[in-house]
């Protein structure tokens, strides 16, 4: 009976592994493109003092993992969709087992979740603190 406990607990920690690493990987792949499209339509501006170029690359990276989570949201309904269809095509296929229903349980909670972050949060203070820089090359009040 002890050996049934801790192979099941085995799998159950295997499988949060494999979906945490999932999540990771999906998630790494939407930053980067997201990064890409931001960086390409960017305005290019002097970046002459540093305090602008730190305020410029937290409001970017800030923009970015908005972005990211975006493309996510986007992109979740279509990706449970076709891994639903795989699943019912191909129910005894042992590569397609990561393909579970906990996953896209998963990656919906951690959509809604930085969905209301990125919302509420992230983006009013990337806002605002670009904006309390005041406008690139103006002088500073000391």
């Amino acid at each position: 009976m002890e050996e049934d406990d801790v192979t099941i607990r085995e799998q159950n920690f295997h499988s949060q592994v494999r979906e945490y690493i999932i999540c990771f990987l999906i998630f790494a792949v939407l930053y980067i493109v997201s990064y890409c499209i931001i960086t390409r339509y960017r305005k290019k501006s002097d970046d002459h003092e540093d305090e602008d170029a730190v305020v410029n690359r937290i409001s970017l990276y800030l923009c970015t993992f908005t972005l990211a989570v975006s493309g996510g949201a986007v992109f979740l309904l279509p990706f449970s969709i076709i891994s639903n269809e795989i699943l019912l095509s191909f129910p005894k296929n042992y590569y397609i087992q990561w393909l579970n229903g906990s996953l896209i349980h998963g990656l919906w909670n951690l959509v809604s979740l930085f969905s209301n972050l990125c919302l509420f949060i992230l983006m009013p203070f990337a806002y605002f603190f670009l904006e309390s820089e005041g406008f690139a090359g103006s002088k500073k009040v000391t």
